[in-house]
């Protein structure tokens, strides 16, 4: 199975072995297929249009028709993963979808459950939001990295609820240790800023942070 950049990226940057793994909104379920083909994990794939997850499962039986007790299909609200009716290490994988709801989505799952879980986190846009709403969740960074794929830079972020790695800062650390890819990086999110700031006052603050960033 051929995967984009950005979805290849997502899956190598999983290093541990994990019992339980939960594709939200992730692109058609094409991730948790790939890890289906190279993982043991249960893959737990989580969408809250039906639609989507009829998509998701014809495709399953077409090509993964001998594996049909590895993965379990949900038409649900990530919001309400039922992480605590299974065992073992779970990894939570929410991408391609927008800041502002992934920091909703991460907020109730936090709440919702007090084990320790890990995250695999690829917002499209609202990053700085995002990193905010972590910051106040019991989380640490195991890594961070930049990922290019169709002319768009997107920041991946691989969380875990265990006393390990380092903390979350609102603008990220190991994404500006990528040479070029982080300088073009930069200049977009300092672009964007400053035209977001003439029309609201209040994003001034976010793009003179963003303007102490060295490369």
């Amino acid at each position: 199975m051929k995967l984009g950049k950005r979805l290849q990226a997502l899956h190598d940057i999983v290093d541990k072995d994990y019992q339980h793994i939960w594709d939200c909104c992730c692109d058609h379920g094409q991730l948790g297929a790939q890890f289906l083909l190279s993982s043991e994990a249960h893959i737990h794939f989580v969408d809250v249009v039906p639609e989507l997850i009829d998509k998701v499962k014809s495709n399953l039986q077409r090509f993964f028709d001998t594996q049909a007790t590895r993965y379990s299909l949900y038409a649900l609200d990530v919001a309400k993963l039922p992480l605590a009716q299974h065992h073992g290490r779970q990894l939570v994988i929410i991408a391609g979808v927008g800041g502002d709801l992934t920091a909703n989505l991460m907020r109730n799952i936090c709440a919702n459950y007090d084990n320790h879980v890990d995250f695999l986190l690829c917002p499209v846009h609202h990053q700085y939001t995002l990193r905010n709403t972590l910051q106040t969740l019991n989380l640490n960074v195991v890594e961070e990295r930049l990922v290019e794929e169709n002319n768009r830079i997107y920041e991946v972020l691989y969380l875990s609820t265990y006393k390990t790695g380092s903390i979350i800062t609102s603008l990220g650390d190991a994404i500006w240790q990528q040479g070029e890819l982080s300088a073009r990086y930069l200049a977009k999110v300092q672009t964007h800023y400053t035209r977001v700031a003439k029309g609201k006052p209040e994003a001034q603050a976010v793009l003179a942070a963003y303007q102490k960033v060295k490369i």
